[in-house]
């Protein structure tokens, strides 16, 4: 009994502990398209699904106060291929009307999809995690 209890206690101090580090990210996307809304829904997906990311609903982020990487994304589609535009960003907030927000211009990236909207949505959180991943990823800073 005593090692199920113990057991059980880790088990949620690690489940708690994991689910204050996740990281906010906020998406500012211009997908009008039937194809590109997919893509971006995928890409949502594979962010809520992952053990880093979570999804901030504004730069405010609830008020947490934490700061949150933005994602500018901008999508256009021709025939069987969506083109999608990526810059990142970091954004910090000191009340719901006060946020600071810096871009990192060397950040920009495009992809080419084809309608398969799931490995879009994949592809693109490959590129963020590349980008987040390198020592040297975000170079700039917010004050």
């Amino acid at each position: 009994m005593y090692y199920l209890k113990l057991v059980l206690l880790l088990t949620l101090t690690s489940t708690v502990a994991t689910a204050g580090t996740l990281r906010p990210i906020f998406i500012r996307a211009s997908c009008e398209g039937k194809s590109s809304s997919a893509a971006l829904s995928s890409l949502k997906e594979e962010i809520t699904a992952s053990q880093k990311y979570e999804l901030a609903r504004s730069l405010y982020d609830e008020g947490r106060m934490d700061i949150v990487l933005m994602i500018y994304m901008s999508c256009v589609e021709r025939h069987d291929v969506i083109a999608v535009a990526t810059n990142y960003g970091l954004a910090k907030c000191y009340s719901e009307h006060n946020c600071h927000l810096s871009v990192d211009g060397n950040s920009i990236r495009s992809t080419l999809c084809d309608t398969s909207v799931a490995e879009c949505g994949h592809m693109l959180f490959n590129a963020l995690n590349d980008y987040l991943s390198h020592p040297s990823a975000i170079p700039f800073k917010l004050n």
